[in-house]
């Protein structure tokens, strides 16, 4: 934090061997998966991280300078009009200057940061102009006199973009030789996560889509560095394919949906003993409803399933040191549990296998869940999560007397573009503990059901995701696993906009709906948002990072149609509103227009704003509050 002191500390064998102080060369240190980094030079006597651009210097008492040194003007302004006046702040503090959304209030931009162990000389790097940079490595380049880095720069224009849960931003991958100015751009369009592959012979990265969807289908793409040429490895997958196939010369399993990630794990690389090729990557990446782990062999290129696809998990890899992995395994039942897997080569036919070793099971607890879908729509698909049985903990809302079915909450995702996986969530598994099925639906639009999927969605919004919700809501009832006399809406972002579709839509068919930082009013949230360009993207017109797209009457026309707002008088059923007063993604000024609307016009709405909190509402405080409150939301809802 500002005013705190800042070291970088490098210990041996459990002893702290360094401690330099950094306090004055740079700000915070970046730790996020976006512009966090640190790496270590291939000799192991520098390192290369990200930070905070230093602060500049604010205004001094009259006649001492701004950093307090003896050596001034005594407060005149010298021949040099230009130059800096004694006592005044530099003319650079209070410069308009965008920063990159949600998340990153107030955080002065990341600039790259070298520090030489041995000598203790540190070195904040330049940028170039109208680059951010982040994900930064050392390159292996032994037979060069200076070393080279490799990193992604995001690029910004006219202004930066909200950037968080946001992967279609203009952006390049640049190799730099230290001691130069000079920056070479080996790739543009919107990619990241370069990483250098063991043998030194390239660099992988991910590519997707620019501008349109926030998130969808990526590639990954090879770098070689001594041929300076780039080639797609595993391409973007239009539909889930029927069968293996080999494409882009790389052999696919059967059903595979393409590559869904934000990021690939910052020690990814695998070391087999008695494998033909040394650069095996592992990564994460969603399959449907649940989230899988792969390896890919970029000699043998062959890319393979190290986990299964049998709807009882989700199951991520956090990274790997020679042939070990660490992993993380979890149901909706479980929370995330510690796994441990060994890689192995078989050489005939070729092929990586992983044999996982998790923790001993928990006691299980009340829950149950299962995989519901439509057989025409091949695009979407829902988790129902249900409690098992009634017990004394689920008499609240389902007990054994008199209540054949339990009461439903239907709740899809946000985004529009991700995914609810078979992993553990705290809020449903504690709606479930009340007594309550959750239907987490993923409609189309959803990440892991290949890019028609994603693109299916763009234009459609406020259609073809409400009928695939209530298609799925209906399905649920059809079959017993949810009472339709008692049923309620949870939702929050995309899904709290769909929730206040739904609420003038179809009255009555919910008898409460909690909204969570909603989209009401897309042309408000267009002229307020860190991500404006999502307005336009999602009712299907075109945005232009670098001209910023005018707000005109047309566009506002096209926008208004699809939002909530227009229906604030069809309202009728309770409705809960809680709001992060900090939310730049959706700032809480049109919920809180769209509240006293209804407060105006006599519907039962409440509203909570929480202090200090931005889009997720993931403050110990607010996360508390908001469960009691959704509880206590649909007890009152059922007694009316």
């Amino acid at each position: 934090m500002s005013g705190s002191r800042r070291v970088v500390e490098i210990w041996r064998n459990g002893t702290l061997n360094k401690c330099i102080d950094v306090t004055d060369t740079h700000g915070d240190f970046y730790s996020d998966s976006v512009f966090g980094s640190l790496s270590w030079s291939n000799d192991n006597k520098s390192i290369v991280y990200s930070a905070e651009r230093p602060e500049y210097s604010k205004a001094g008492p009259d006649g001492g300078t701004r950093d307090g040194s003896a050596e001034d003007h005594g407060g005149d302004i010298t021949d040099d009009i230009t130059g800096s006046v004694g006592g005044v702040a530099d003319p650079r503090l209070y410069k308009a200057e965008s920063d990159w959304g949600e998340t990153f209030s107030g955080k002065r931009p990341p600039v790259l940061v070298v520090v030489d162990i041995s000598s203790m000389d540190i070195r904040v790097l330049s940028s170039p102009a109208g680059i951010t940079p982040g994900q930064v490595q050392f390159l292996p380049d032994k037979s060069r006199s200076r070393a080279r880095i490799i990193f992604t720069g995001y690029k910004h224009s006219v202004r930066k973009y909200g950037i968080v849960y946001c992967q279609n931003r203009p952006s390049g991958i640049y190799i730099a030789e230290l001691g130069s100015e000079d920056y070479e751009c080996i790739y543009s369009g919107a990619v990241r996560s370069p990483r250098v592959t063991p043998s030194g012979k390239g660099v992988v990265f991910l590519s997707t889509m620019l501008g349109g969807p926030h998130a969808s289908t990526s590639e990954l793409l090879y770098y070689d560095l001594e041929r300076r040429l780039s080639r797609v490895v595993v391409p973007i997958i239009q539909r889930p394919l029927d069968g293996q196939q080999k494409l882009e010369s790389t052999l696919l399993p059967d059903g595979f949906v393409g590559i869904y990630t934000e990021q690939l794990p910052l020690s990814p690389w695998l070391h087999i003993e008695g494998a033909s090729s040394q650069d095996i990557l592992v990564f994460n990446s969603t399959w449907r409803s649940t989230n899988v782990i792969l390896t890919l062999d970029l000699d043998e290129q062959k890319l393979e399933l190290q986990s299964p696809v049998d709807n009882m998990s989700s199951n991520s890899v956090l990274g790997a040191n020679g042939e070990l992995l660490a992993g993380v395994t979890s149901t909706p039942a479980e929370p995330a549990r510690l796994m441990v897997g060994k890689a192995t080569f078989e050489k005939s036919p070729s092929k990586v296998c992983v044999q996982w070793h998790r923790q001993q099971n928990p006691s299980t607890a009340n829950i149950g869940w299962k995989i519901m879908n439509d057989a025409c729509n091949t695009q979407s698909e829902s988790i129902f999560v249900y409690p098992v049985q009634p017990s004394h903990d689920t008499r609240y809302f389902w007990s054994k007397k008199g209540q054949k079915h339990r009461p439903l909450i239907v709740f899809p995702h946000g985004g529009p573009h991700s995914t609810t996986t078979l992993g553990y969530d705290p809020l449903v598994s504690g709606l479930v503990a009340l007594g309550f099925g959750v239907l987490l639906v993923n409609f189309t639009g959803s990440l892991g059901f290949g890019q028609d999927a994603v693109l299916a969605q763009i234009g459609n919004m406020d259609t073809l995701t409400i009928d695939e919700i209530q298609e799925a809501a209906s399905l649920t009832h059809s079959k017993n696993e949810g009472d339709a006399e008692a049923t309620v809406y949870l939702g929050g972002s995309y899904s709290g906009y769909t929730g206040a579709l739904l609420a003038g839509l179809v009255p009555g068919f919910y008898r409460g709906i909690v909204l969570r930082n909603p989209v009401i009013s897309i042309g408000e949230n267009a002229a307020i948002s860190d991500i404006p360009d999502w307005c336009w993207a999602e009712i299907g017109l075109e945005y232009d990072f670098d001209a910023p797209s005018e707000l005109t009457s047309n566009a506002f026309s096209r926008m208004w149609k699809a939002s909530p707002s227009r229906l604030v008088d069809k309202v009728r059923d309770p409705l809960l509103l809680l709001l992060g007063a900090q939310d730049r993604r959706v700032p809480p000024a049109q919920s809180l227009s769209y509240y006293y609307r209804l407060k105006a016009a006599n519907a039962p709405v409440q509203c909570k704003v929480y202090p200090g909190v931005g889009h997720p509402l993931n403050s110990v405080e607010a996360e508390r509050d908001s469960f009691v409150s959704i509880g206590r939301f649909y007890a009152s809802s059922f007694r009316k």
